[in-house]
């Protein structure tokens, strides 16, 4: 019989590793943010913090990269620090997440900017997830989402950059800049908003400008830019609207006034409600603005209703600047416009002769005209010297002279020539 032994040592040095123990998050109570603090990331808190409560935020903030915070139910961040500076300073490697205890869409509140002036206020590399469970304020105006800024008057404006931020899961709107000035600091960068129940973004005609196609908004309830009757108009400032991954959806009225300049990008797609049209035209002497729609051969400009059936148009007055439209899409214009109580005109009213050169463009399911000038009482066609019309398309058109571009003129209510 063989028998054989196996000899072992053991070696101090190979001992295990001790295990590293994983603690509890830190709970912040109300008033932990009354005085400067600074967020840190522990490698042995899995979620660094809780909060379970509406905390307003008055001292200077900094979240360091990588932190994780949980919020409790219909819990979040009031951020009411005037000229005090509040940074999320995720990175690339390491984002923040500000995330719910649980996993559920509309679980915590989110976050409210009430007073915050400090243009190095940042939220960079963050992920925003499950947030707007109830709105941010209980009372008019309301602002609602997982994100939102509070417009103010009368005190410094808001300040804001978000670079790298994610807005998901949201119980509402992701992002809410509805009553935002164009005297705000606020800019938006490489930004992603998806899977919320509502529109990604609710902003004001005055701040539509500042978002551009590195930023993504689909993937939610429904998917639009949703450019609210706040603030609607475009005045002493030059700005453009681009192309977005989604169509915008204007609610009213937007009003290029004095002094102001638009200009519609190739490819860009937008909707507009029953009572909704652009408006050129100023409300003083100053005749200096206009609307320019640039689209291009292979990315038109597309301006159409919501419900596929009507909305306005797009009305001019006075103005003798450059008013473009050019390799454009216009459908289901009706003519209606509130200014002049206007009904059943044309999808482009021309009120004291301006300024327009309409090339390319494809006028499509009109139920009156395509044109139409305002002549007052006369019944006699206009003569419109500064209207330059070159090789447009008209498809079922509801009334007006295929010979004249489907124009049409009278007082814009009552009288319409030609029948």
């Amino acid at each position: 019989m063989l028998f054989s032994f196996m000899i072992f040592s053991c070696d101090e040095n190979n001992e295990p590793e001790p295990i590293d123990e994983i603690l509890p998050p830190i709970l912040l109570d109300c008033g932990y943010f009354s005085q400067d603090r600074v967020l840190v990331n522990d490698p042995q808190r899995p979620i660094d913090y809780r909060i379970d409560c509406w905390a307003r935020i008055t001292g200077n903030l900094r979240i360091e990269p990588g932190v994780v915070i949980e919020f409790e139910n219909h819990s979040g961040l009031l951020v009411d620090m005037d000229n005090n500076t509040f940074e999320i300073n995720g990175t690339a490697n390491e984002p923040v997440l500000l995330t719910g205890t649980s996993k559920q869409k509309g679980y915590w509140r989110g976050i409210f900017f009430t007073e915050a002036h400090n243009p190095n206020n940042i939220i960079e590399h963050t992920i925003i997830e499950y947030a707007g469970s109830q709105n941010l304020t209980n009372s008019s105006p309301i602002y609602e989402g997982s994100l939102a800024l509070r417009g103010v008057s009368g005190t410094p404006p808001q300040s804001l950059t978000l670079d790298h931020v994610e807005i998901r899961n949201g119980g509402s709107i992701g992002l809410d800049l509805h009553a935002i000035r164009k005297n705000s600091s606020v800019s938006v960068s490489n930004m992603t908003i998806t899977g919320n129940e509502d529109v990604p973004v609710k902003i004001s005609a005055e701040m539509a400008h500042i978002f551009d196609n590195t930023s993504s908004f689909s993937g939610n309830g429904a998917d639009y830019i949703n450019i609210t009757k706040d603030y609607y108009e475009i005045k002493d400032q030059t700005v453009s609207w681009s192309k977005l991954d989604v169509p915008y959806l204007v609610d009213d009225r937007i009003h290029i006034n004095e002094g102001g300049h638009l200009t519609l990008l190739e490819g860009i797609e937008i909707l507009f409600k029953p009572s909704a049209f652009l408006q050129a035209a100023p409300s003083g002497n100053n005749h200096d603005l206009s609307l320019k729609i640039l689209g291009t051969p292979s990315e038109t400009v597309l301006l159409a209703a919501f419900n596929e059936s009507n909305w306005g148009g797009i009305y001019f007055g006075f103005t003798q600047a450059e008013n473009i439209i050019e390799h454009a899409i216009i459908k289901h214009a009706k003519g209606d416009f509130s200014v002049g109580n206007l009904q059943n005109s044309g999808a482009i009213y021309m009120h004291a002769n301006p300024k327009i050169l309409i090339s390319n463009t494809l006028f499509q399911n009109i139920q009156n005209y395509a044109l139409y000038a305002y002549t007052g009482a006369s019944p006699n066609r206009p003569e419109l010297p500064n209207l330059e019309l070159d090789n447009n398309l008209f498809q079922n058109i509801g009334k007006g002279d295929p010979e004249m571009g489907h124009l049409g003129w009278g007082n814009g209510r009552d009288s319409h020539y030609p029948l």
